[in-house]
């Protein structure tokens, strides 16, 4: 072993790391259009994305052809790790089964590549038997996702665009594969499905990670099996039970749905599910829970296999999940949100940093009609894109650990782990979010995205990420989602028309498709559907080929279940408590606060101040610039870049782009409210456990009264428990998060009661903002039942009290908008 590693070492040494320090680090160069997004740029936006796929896929098909991936600067195959199996980084995508290819099928149709398309569907057609009988040990997530999802997207797309309509006439030659096409790639979808199955028949019903494509499961080493990651254990839930309904073998869906809903099932009090789990012994391995790496396609899978399979338990799933996410991880003020890692038993942050992979959650957001938040969760990871060139793997977003409030910070300080491999989650939310809302500021990002890519990280056989960025040291693997994502989505985006392929509604026919985590078009019609009612069964492509697999012994296994945790999505009843009734407050009501989250998609927020073509709603946007205040010790440059943030690299500030869309000519353009420079505290009142528990409802009025003491938007919480509060502290001479200037005698309206004016106050208020994840409208007011007071202590101050204007007060401070209700 220790040979092993100096011989690998002493390669990288003396051949790699000499070419990764001799590749320039250029200046980013300029489209000749100047951030106009004419017809002729988008043209231009849209070849230069083609130019850069073709460079990637030749180099492949050139250099590295049929292995799974090249390396793009010294251009040779990159695969499996043959002398060491338990290189699991590099071996759990890497089968020696064409990743490349099968992960991207479905980019080279998107990108009319008909040439290289018909090349690699003969070659797949010619080794089909044999393709899978590899002598190699992969995990089961990933290929699940990059080679089970291509092959499911491709068969898609060559069976069930061209069945119903004659294509425009420049898709002829994509008719022409399509009718020669007999759908061996879903037999092959198939046939791996089935090696893959096995790691799902445990006794635990939590499936093993890796399984070997040929030996199976018995000659994966233990070790290799004893971690499992939660998108590992539910996100195959959606390619396996796509398959299921494609071929009538009732076993993957049967297994997948199980495991999911065993899972589902463990979720802890805060509705929230830790990152990992020890298959074998049915325990979670760690307390902690987040959004991104280990965890993230959990619930991205949540809501499209709602979409996809029309399944609203999956739905109960993910809002459940939101809720959750939204009461205990989200953190930040106005116009920012993050989602750091939380422990699943406290509540308490865990982690200082966000990573790369929770990018992809604005785009989730706006799927699932989240879209102001999708706003605000975007903006982060666009300042850190502004700063760095990229976005690393984890960067930190808080320094408060730090004691010595001198110290300068860099770049470098705010890195967890340094490398950058091209991921796409930041274009794709990018790519989301201006489908959207349309507005040209998305169009920016992507322009910028596309001349970063060109101009600093392409290399000679592909393109090329940073393996560390906090001294520009570049990376020799290309990932295949570089092609099949991060180029894919870069490409739909600059389609500003509908006139790619995926956005042409006469050739996808209004189907009701989503994008895989790997960025493969899926969806599924009554008449694909195996499993279903179709009438034309009978006369099934999928019937015929997959006979012997649609029996009612398979059949079985979803209609009678074997576990009563299948699909276990008991919720927790909240306490009622009602508004004591009385004449003047009849036409009060409660409801939800989160109920109209889910009910409709929101509508796009820029329309509203949007009244000419060139104009960004940004530059009305008041928050525009506030991450840069709240993360100012953490949005650094490396020293290696232009340290001034007008040189076009600050995407917002770039002067064509800022020229042309600030036209409007409004005086309220760019005019940012003063930044807040009150505390904002974090705490819990009572058990947070029971959180779930507690009852917080929306006030609103059922019909119109002109006075009302209950205002729409107050809260009603009857009991002060089981509460995350968020709480903003009202010091005189500070300016609020309302953009006021907090004065003295502000403080002392707010004490002017007999009973307050007998205890020695604080000087200072407090303003509660959000609670249990429900943030408050400025003017809102928080209504509670009266609760019993302790007794008055001799010296110091009462820990909770009611003044007889009704406000309560804690550790001798009047919480501005928490009122007592007396009926």
């Amino acid at each position: 072993m220790v040979l092993k590693v100096l011989r690998k070492n002493l390669f990288y040494i003396t051949w790699v790391l000499p070419l990764l320090l001799l590749l320039p680090s250029h200046t980013v160069a300029y489209s000749p259009y100047n951030s106009s997004f004419t017809p002729d740029h988008i043209r231009y936006l849209q070849n230069e994305t083609r130019a850069l796929l073709t460079h990637s896929w030749d180099s492949y098909m050139k250099f590295a052809f049929p292995y799974d991936e090249i390396t793009p600067i010294t251009c040779q195959p990159y695969g499996p790790d043959w002398d060491d199996f338990e290189d699991t980084v590099r071996n759990d995508a890497r089968g020696n089964i064409s990743l490349m290819v099968l992960d991207n099928l479905d980019t080279l149709i998107i990108f009319e590549k008909w040439d290289e398309l018909e090349y690699v569907l003969k070659y797949l057609r010619d080794n089909q038997w044999v393709m899978f009988e590899q002598d190699t040990i992969v995990q089961v997530f990933e290929t699940s996702i990059r080679h089970l999802g291509g092959l499911l997207s491709a068969h898609l797309l060559l069976t069930d665009v061209t069945n119903k309509s004659k294509l425009p006439e420049k898709y002829g030659r994509f008719e022409k594969i399509c009718d020669k096409y007999d759908g061996f790639l879903l037999k092959m979808a198939h046939d791996l499905g089935m090696k893959l199955i096995p790691s799902y028949k445990t006794k635990t019903n939590i499936p093993v990670p890796r399984i070997n494509l040929k030996g199976g499961l018995s000659v994966v080493p233990p070790r290799l099996q004893k971690d499992a990651c939660t998108s590992g254990v539910m996100t195959p839930v959606l390619e396996f039970t796509l398959l299921s309904k494609l071929t009538g073998d009732y076993q993957f869906e049967y297994y997948t749905q199980l495991s999911f809903w065993k899972l589902w099932s463990l979720k802890l009090e805060l509705n929230l599910l830790p990152m990992t789990i020890d298959p074998i012994s049915n325990y979670w391995k760690d307390s902690i829970s987040g959004i991104g790496a280990n965890i993230d396609s959990f619930y991205e899978y949540a809501a499209k296999s709602s979409i996809l399979f029309n399944d609203d338990y999956m739905w109960s799933v993910f809002k459940t999940s939101y809720k959750a996410l939204l009461s205990h991880l989200a953190q930040g003020g106005k116009g920012t949100m993050i989602f750091p890692n939380i422990g699943v038993y406290d509540g308490v942050i865990f982690s200082d940093w966000i990573d790369l992979l929770g990018a992809f959650w604005s785009g989730l957001q706006v799927l699932t009609g989240q879209l102001e938040d999708a706003i605000k969760t975007h903006i982060v990871y666009l300042k850190i894109w502004d700063y760095f060139d990229l976005i690393p793997e984890r960067w930190k977003y808080n320094h408060n650990s730090i004691k010595n409030k001198k110290k300068k910070f860099r770049a470098e300080d705010s890195i967890d782990l340094e490398w950058y491999p091209l991921r796409p989650e930041f274009i794709e939310s990018t790519y989301y979010l201006y489908r959207a809302t349309r507005d040209p500021m998305y169009l920016q990002i992507g322009e910028r995205v596309l001349n970063l890519l060109n101009d600093k990280y392409k290399a000679p056989c592909g393109l090329s990420g940073l393996q560390d960025v906090r001294i520009n040291l570049r990376q020799d693997v290309m990932e295949s989602f570089v092609v099949g994502e991060t180029l894919k989505y870069l490409y739909l985006l600059f389609d500003t028309n509908d006139e790619i392929f995926l956005h042409d509604s006469s050739v996808m026919n209004n189907k009701n498709w989503i994008f895989s985590t790997e960025a493969h078009p899926l969806w599924l019609s009554k008449e694909m559907d195996v499993l279903g009612d179709s009438k034309d069964l009978n006369e099934s492509f999928s019937k015929r080929m997959f006979n012997k697999y649609i029996s009612k012994s398979t059949k079985d296994l979803i209609d009678t279940p074997n576990a009563s945790f299948i699909r276990n999505i008991t919720l927790p009843t909240p306490r009622s408590f009602e508004i004591e009734s009385s004449s003047d407050i009849s036409h009060i009501a409660k409801r939800d606060p989160f109920a109209g989250r889910f009910e409709m998609c929101q509508l796009n927020p820029w329309t509203k101040s949007s009244s000419s073509f060139l104009e960004s709603s940004y530059y009305k946007w008041p928050y525009l610039f506030n991450a840069d205040y709240a993360f100012a010790k953490s949005l650094k440059k490396p020293r290696y870049l232009n340290q001034t943030n007008l040189d076009g690299s600050y995407v917002e500030l770039t002067k064509d782009f800022y020229d042309k869309f600030t036209m409007f000519g409004d005086d309220s353009a760019l005019v940012c409210p003063r930044m807040a420079t009150t505390s904002i505290y974090e705490v819990f009142w009572g058990d947070i456990k029971q959180s779930g528990y507690v009852e917080i409802s929306e006030i609103y009025h059922t019909k119109k009264v002109k006075d009302s003491i209950m205002a729409p938007g107050d809260l009603w919480i009857p009991e002060l428990d089981a509460l995350r509060v968020v709480l903003e502290e009202l010091v005189p001479g500070k300016i609020d998060t309302c953009n006021n200037y907090i004065t003295e005698d502000y403080i002392l309206s707010l004490q002017d009661s007999e009973e307050v004016n007998q205890i020695k106050l604080i000087n200072s208020c407090l303003r509660i903002k959000r609670v249990n994840g429900i943030t408050l409208e400025d003017d809102a007011i928080v209504w509670t039942l009266p609760f019993e007071q302790p007794q008055q202590p001799s010296k110091g101050l009462t820990a909770i009290a009611i003044t007889s204007d009704a406000r309560v007060v804690i550790q001798g401070k009047v919480v501005e908008n928490l009122l007592v209700w007396y009926g």
